[in-house]
């Protein structure tokens, strides 16, 4: 894709990742993400890297904060210590990307988080990097290893972890962000709900819109319905708009090969608009968890909570 194609992007876009491989080995990645910010003024735009370059990362998002100051950044990090390194097979990968962490945290990135994936072998460091987001004061999200028709060859991802300890690091999760007194906290304990969901019955929480409410652009210009699904809407290089392409035959095609797509999925770009669309139903959930958690604590312990000496 050229300059020009990415300025066919639909300006009412909200939420756009950039994501790759690794978009900062980009040459372009300071003027792609310049002219998705000219285009979509009011999109949060975020980055997620592997965070091995520090150096290169760093100078980058040195570059694009100087006209977007409010850039996201998602760093991957599969386990904590030895665990990262086996996971990605980088040499000192933990220690790589707790540099890359901190160096965004020390230029001024405020919009900083840890992003992990949930795979048979690293299932026990969820909570870890979890514990490891909140230490670094960073934002947390999480993943569990799927499918996907569009990535991989439709290679399918053997789930075979231990059902005792997904649901143990699913829970654990779910009962520390329901006990934060913030809303966003509470939500995300939701989308970790269905991620449990996802890893133990194959379920999938909410159904979603793919094609409608999002969509996945591949660095060729095709768009497809999500990243799991193979079949293309159209191309952005061929389009004259992106609504021709929307409402072409092509695109009308490609959703209804969404209808008849039956393999779950939930992930946080195509759970974010399916939470909104059931907004209640989340918000009913979320008071019946609350209300949950806190008979678990009990009012005593609350109380000796909220007068603790420092």
């Amino acid at each position: 894709m050229t300059l020009d194609d990415y300025r066919k992007i639909p300006r009412t876009l909200r939420d756009i990742n950039v994501s790759g491989g690794e978009p900062f080995l980009h040459p372009q990645i300071v003027d792609i993400v310049r002219v998705i910010r000219e285009t979509c003024p009011r999109a949060r735009i975020t980055i997620s890297t592997n965070g091995f370059l520090t150096d290169v990362v760093i100078a980058r998002v040195r570059e694009i904060l100087r006209f977007f100051p409010t850039l996201g950044i998602r760093i991957s990090l599969d386990g904590v210590g030895e665990m990262h390194e086996r996971i990605r097979r980088i040499p000192h990968g933990f220690e790589k990307v707790v540099a890359t962490l901190r160096g965004c945290k020390a230029i001024g990135v405020r919009d900083l988080g840890l992003a992990y994936t949930m795979s048979g072998e690293n299932v026990e460091h969820l909570t870890k990097v979890y514990d490891l987001s909140m230490a670094e004061g960073v934002q947390f999200t999480c993943a569990v290893a799927q499918s996907s028709d569009f990535y991989f060859g439709g290679k399918r991802v053997d789930r075979a972890a231990d059902p005792t300890a997904v649901a143990r690091e699913f829970d654990a999760l779910v009962d520390r962000e329901l006990r934060r007194w913030n809303p966003k906290a509470w939500v995300r304990a939701y989308f970790a709900d269905g991620l449990k969901r996802l890893a133990l019955a194959g379920e999938q929480r909410l159904p979603s819109r793919a094609g409608e409410d999002f969509f996945f652009l591949d660095p060729f210009g095709d768009v497809y319905p999500s990243v799991v699904h193979a079949v293309t809407m159209g191309s952005m290089k061929v389009a004259e708009s992106f609504s021709d392409l929307w409402r072409s035959t092509t695109a009308v095609a490609a959703r209804a090969a969404v209808a008849a797509h039956a393999h779950p999925y939930w992930m946080v770009c195509t759970a974010r608009t399916a939470i909104r669309r059931h907004a209640l139903r989340v918000v009913a959930w979320i008071i019946r968890a609350k209300i949950g958690t806190l008979r678990r604590t009990g009012p005593i312990a609350h109380v000796e909570h909220a007068h603790r000496t420092p």
